[in-house]
């Protein structure tokens, strides 16, 4: 049996990160989406994403 890492999605991208990189691309991400939401037009932007809050486990 191969055991992965932990993994957490993205919630900007949704791609697959480790536990210990997703705090450094998280912000990262957002720029890159601003940079691109930026640039459509007025009609097409979206609001900015809003990280998801996650309740803990009881």
């Amino acid at each position: 049996v191969i055991k992965q890492p932990r993994a957490v999605i993205c919630y900007i991208c949704g791609r697959k990160y480790g536990t210990k990189s997703i705090s450094i691309h998280e912000p990262q991400c957002l720029k890159n989406w601003h940079r691109e939401n930026d640039m459509l037009p007025k009609h097409l932007k979206r609001p900015e994403p809003k990280k998801p809050e996650v309740s803990p486990i009881q």
